[in-house]
């Protein structure tokens, strides 16, 4: 049996061979389709996992650490920003 990180990985991949990069699709004269982010989400865990275009790592949100119940909308940002690790250099 695979791991919760190793089966959202796996999504990800299989959801690559539908990815749409830029420049692909002209829609308009200078816009074109492409995918902005991709998602997935563990119901049973209320985990919502996402990768933007520009960030290819994945995030993810726990929806149980929140208040469900509450009149309060709440939001969190994309994470456009593509995030490096960098293992050798204190950056």
């Amino acid at each position: 049996m695979s791991s919760e990180h190793e089966s959202v990985s796996q999504f990800f991949h299989i959801l690559q061979s539908v990815f749409q990069p830029k420049g692909c699709s002209e829609v308009d004269s200078g816009h074109y389709e492409y995918t902005l982010y991709s998602s997935c989400m563990n119901t049973d865990k209320g985990i919502y996992y996402y990768k933007t275009y520009n960030n290819s790592q994945i995030s993810a949100v726990y929806l149980h650490d929140e208040n469900l119940d509450g009149s309060e909308v709440l939001s969190y940002p994309l994470l456009y920003d593509q995030n490096i690790h960098v293992q050798n250099r204190k950056i």
